[in-house]
């Protein structure tokens, strides 16, 4: 319990009835600025957390909330679907997909193509020519230097396309 005294007036005492301290409500000083909304939002967020209210609050909002979290749920559901449906997809591919490969002994260079064509290199593997497709100036170069120098350039492919190398490897030996 507190008292506040008011303008000459004797104190008096008033009995709490909630949990917060009392507040003298009349008087130019302090209180509720005159009944003029004055209580501070922390003030109010304590009301809020009282058990009458609290009960309000949920009888008023659950539907709400039970709502979006069904709808988040479903979302959840339905983009682990979508992404284990992508992953099956991409492994049922890999799986599909055999990898070949051999030695090259041999090349065609093609240094400066035709307006509009692609750059590209032929290795003879196995007396039949695949192509590698826009090499980078590098893989071009280290290529060149391989056969010159006697290493191995080997060719990997898909053996659904055996035609298009998919990677060119060079095994200095």
């Amino acid at each position: 319990m507190s008292t506040t005294p008011q303008m000459g007036q004797p104190a008096q005492q008033y009995p709490s009835t909630s949990p917060y301290q009392q507040q003298s409500f009349g008087g130019m000083g302090g209180g509720m600025g005159g009944g003029m909304g004055g209580g501070s939002l922390e003030q109010l967020q304590q009301l809020g957390q009282q058990q009458p209210y609290q009960q309000l609050l949920q009888q008023m909002t659950p539907q709400q909330d039970q709502q979006a979290q069904q709808a988040e749920q479903q979302v959840q559901q339905q983009l682990q679907q979508v992404a284990l449906a992508a992953v099956q997809q991409l492994v049922q591919q890999v799986q599909a997909q055999a990898l070949a490969s051999g030695v090259a002994n041999g090349f065609i260079d093609i240094v400066h193509p035709l307006q509009g064509q692609p750059h590209q290199i032929f290795l003879r593997i196995n007396n039949q020519f695949r192509v590698l497709n826009n090499p980078n100036p590098q893989v071009h170069q280290q290529i060149q230097q391989a056969f010159a120098f006697g290493h191995q350039v080997v060719g990997i492919w898909d053996t659904q396309s055996p035609n298009v190398l998919r990677s060119v490897r060079i095994q200095r030996l």
